[in-house]
């Protein structure tokens, strides 16, 4: 009975050894990939624990291979495929990740904004609307050729046309309008008349449509402009009705510059244009034609009333910074800035700007 008992015991101390061989070759499984995944540091290699269990040698005997045999080369197998599938994860994480925030090295730099000090060394209203004023009605640039609607030149002062002294377009020109005053007729005859590839944009859902302008033809699009950069990726293609910025309205319809864009985007210039010199879309801009509006401080522009002021006059000066100059200064109606009755100044200001270099 005892021997009985004593083989038995004998057939089944190699089953219970490869039981236990195998839970701890899971173990060193789990491990192993525990220790990978939380392994931190953006350098850091994955830490690995090796568990070696090699067999008793008998008296007499060379030590005997490792029993990880056929149960070792399946666990091996198991987590080099884990191992796979984690790094495919791991890319596929990166990638999405990278595909989201897809803005390349020429679209965005990471500039902020710098404000400029104050005109008189401390806060003063009256100073900086002064130097505010003196600056988008002073030109900076002697422009003798301004292109009229019918291709002609000089033209009557004051019209918003094309100062073409600095024109440096050569095959193809490319021309925007973001206009809710649609008052742009005289801008779109002007760049149809030199062959450009003229596009409209308007929020409303009266378009004209596409056709015969006397000169050309003009692309419309149901379309505005946003200054905040979107949560998920881009939408590509058609671009839709949904506020975009300029930069991927650009990329929708395969433009790397525009020559000459021209804006009136009713108080919501200062944040767009705070974003154009942020994610650096102003370099991609030859020649500007933009309204500011002075009555009130514009869409999310807070502050007392003297650093709006402030914040306007560094948004201009930053214009100027990457290589434009004011070649065309017209006020509208009005003498209202900030609720403050300005005799001398008035609520808003159309202003032409063309580029002579690329500083910013």
């Amino acid at each position: 009975m005892a021997a009985c008992s004593s083989g038995g015991l004998r057939r089944l101390l190699p089953r219970a050894f490869m039981l236990a061989l195998s839970l701890l070759l899971l173990l060193q499984l789990l491990v192993s990939m525990i220790v990978q995944r939380t392994s931190t540091g953006p350098g850091e290699q994955p830490v690995f624990t090796v568990i070696s269990i090699k067999g008793a040698a008998r008296p007499g005997e060379s030590p005997r291979p490792a029993a990880v045999s056929t149960a070792g080369r399946v666990v091996r197998g198991l987590e080099n495929r884990l191992a796979a599938l984690w790094a495919e994860d791991e890319s596929a994480r990166v990638g999405a990740y990278e595909e989201e925030n897809e803005l390349s090295s020429h679209q965005v730099t990471d500039r902020e904004l710098v404000l400029q000090p104050w005109a008189s060394g401390q806060p003063s209203f009256s100073d900086e609307v002064q130097r505010l004023t003196q600056f988008i009605t002073t030109p900076e640039v002697n422009c003798s050729r301004w292109l009229g609607s019918d291709g002609s030149w000089p033209v009557e002062e004051g019209l918003e046309t094309l100062c073409i002294n600095y024109w440096t377009r050569a095959n193809t020109c490319v021309a925007y309008s973001f206009s809710l005053d649609r008052k742009d007729a005289v801008f779109l005859d002007s760049t149809l008349s030199i062959g450009c590839e003229v596009h409209r944009f308007d929020p409303s859902r009266q378009l004209r449509q596409s056709g015969d302008y006397g000169l050309g033809s003009i692309q419309h699009h149901q379309a505005w402009l946003d200054w905040r950069r979107p949560r998920g990726q881009p939408h590509r293609g058609g671009l839709g009705s949904v506020p975009r910025r300029l930069v991927d309205i650009m990329d929708s319809l395969g433009h790397r510059t525009v020559d000459v864009l021209r804006a009136n985007l009713e108080s919501a210039e200062w944040r767009v244009l705070e974003s154009w010199i942020e994610d650096g879309t102003l370099r991609k801009i030859n020649q500007l034609i933009l309204t500011v509006h002075l009555q009130w401080a514009g869409f999310e522009v807070g502050g007392a009333e003297v650093e709006v002021v402030r914040f306007w006059y560094s948004v201009l000066s930053a214009l100027h910074k990457s290589g434009f100059r004011l070649a065309h200064s017209a006020y509208g109606h009005g003498h209202t800035v900030l609720r403050h009755e300005l005799p001398d100044t008035h609520s808003s200001y159309s202003l032409s700007w063309v580029r002579t270099s690329k500083q910013l």
